[in-house]
Parts: structure tokens; C-alpha cells; sequence
């Protein structure tokens, strides 16, 4: 499913946040939104997603105008796992926490297939040993991949993830992007996810999107968008690379204090 932005502003009272932002992301394809702190990154996905109402603009799926969706047919075409995500309640286990991304599909109790859907999400993400497991006895990258399996069980078709690779250790990260790449490339799900580490992006993503001052500054592939100028008109940094199986890595460099 295709994902178009078209002319999106957003704003609060004292700071307009998104500027006009012009995007697509094609069908199945992995894009990583990436920017400095306070680029808009966080306040795009939730746009996208409804939870904030665009003061001008229009965000579509293929043909599908999202703003003229109520929550639970937003809800069935789009997963969303937020920063720090959380689980409804503190005691649930994690079978009971990837059945609530059925609720977009239920009208009462939960069905067999609902059971079925979950347990498959379940092995498919390697989490059925933990499935009666509380939360607060698992990692945090083991938690991290709970949240995506809950958004994987609403069965949607495109997948917003804000920072998923955050405060997790160098393998837990590696493994969750394993798991989000699988997403798209596995099931043809559209994911669109913020990262902060440039290498992730350039190992995983299809499409590498800078953002600066609530605008698009770069669309294009990793390797082409991340090249030693727009990183210095990004973040104001200098930065080396280094090459490695056929791909361009970046190495960064310290800080010269005037």
C-alpha cells in the first residue's frame, strides 16, 4: 500500500512543526524518517496515523483518503508502535497483550480466530515461549518486539514505528530490524520508522527520508541521501565513511571546539 502526503502542515500554538511536507512511500517498501530533535519526526507518524489532525494537507493509501477514516478503519489498514509503548495494562502477559491488536477487528469477545492470528504472530516473531509470560519479566528488547507483535496482529498493511531501536543494545537492535525489514520484505507491509542510527538506515531501509524544520530535505536511497553534506546540513556534524560489503558507512568524527 502506498503511502502519499500531500501539502501536510501541523502546528501548535507557539511552533508550526510541519511545513508542507510532499512524500511517497511506495508499496512494501522499509522508509527510516530521520532528523535532528524537533524535526518533526514523531509529529509526521502521528499525522499519518490520526492521532493529530493536519491543519492542511492529506495523507492517503493508494487511493484511500485517511482522513476520512474513523479510528477502527485506520485502525485495520495501519499498525502503529509508539516510543516507550505500553501495554493496557501492567499484569497482562504476552499472549493477552498481541490479542489487543485484534480489537480493531472485534465486535465482542474474542474468536478463535483471533487466538489463531495471535498465535501465529506469536512464532512468526519467535515470542510463543514467553506467551504466558508477564511483561515486566522480559527485556526490553524482548518487550519491543511484543509491541510490534501486537501491531502485526491487527494485520494491518502499512506499519509506523517511532524509534524502535531505541535504548536496546547493539544485538536487540539488530534483531529488531530484522524483524521490521521481514515486515516488508516478508509480508509486503509499507513500514515507515524513525531512527536515529544513520547506519541502521543504511543497512535496512529502502528509503532514507531527511527531514529539517518540518520540511523534506532528502527522499531518496540511504546511500544517496546520506552523503557527507546533507549530514552536515542535517545535524551540523562532520562525519567520515568507510566502505564495507559493497555499501558506504558512516563514521563519525569528534566535535572541534572553537
Amino acid at each position: 500500500m502506498k503511502i502519499s502526503i500531500q501539502g501536510l502542515c501541523f502546528g501548535y500554538k507557539q511552533r508550526q512543526v510541519l511545513r508542507g511536507v510532499d512524500l511517497e512511500v511506495p508499496s512494501g517498501s522499509l522508509c527510516a524518517l530521520l532528523g535532528a530533535n524537533g524535526a518533526g519526526k514523531t509529529t509526521l507518524l502521528k499525522c499519518i496515523n490520526g492521532i493529530l489532525r493536519p491543519q492542511s494537507g492529506r495523507v492517503f493509501a493508494d487511493d484511500t483518503d485517511l482522513g476520512g477514516l474513523t479510528a477502527r478503519e485506520r485502525a485495520r489498514l495501519i499498525g502503529y508502535v509508539p516510543q516507550n509503548a505500553q501495554a493496557g495494562g501492567s499484569c497482562l502477559n504476552v499472549l493477552e497483550t498481541v490479542l489487543s491488536g485484534r480489537v480493531p477487528h472485534r465486535k465482542g469477545r474474542l474468536k478463535s480466530e483471533d487466538y489463531d492470528i495471535a498465535g501465529q504472530v506469536l512464532e512468526s516473531m519467535d515470542l510463543s515461549r514467553y506467551a504466558m509470560r508477564q511483561l515486566n519479566q522480559l527485556s526490553g528488547g524482548e518487550r519491543q518486539r511484543v509491541f510490534i507483535a501486537r501491531a502485526v496482529a491487527q494485520r494491518p498493511r502499512v506499519m509506523l514505528l517511532d524509534e524502535p531501536t531505541s535504548n536496546l543494545d547493539m544485538r536487540f537492535q539488530q534483531e529488531t530490524m530484522e524483524i521490521v525489514k521481514a515486515l516488508s520484505a516478508g509480508r509486503g507491509i509499507t513500514v515507515i520508522t524513525i531512527l536515529h542510527d544513520l547506519n541502521l538506515a543504511i543497512v535496512y531501509a529502502d528509503q532514507a527520508v531527511l527531514l529539517r524544520d518540518g520540511t523534506v530535505y532528502r527522499a531518496q536511497s540511504p546511500q544517496e541521501a546520506l552523503d557527507g553534506a546533507n549530514i552536515r546540513d542535517i545535524f551540523g556534524v562532520e562525519v567520515g565513511f568507510a566502505p564495507l560489503d559493497g555499501a558506504r558507512y558512516i563514521v563519525p568524527r569528534r566535535l572541534e571546539r572553537g
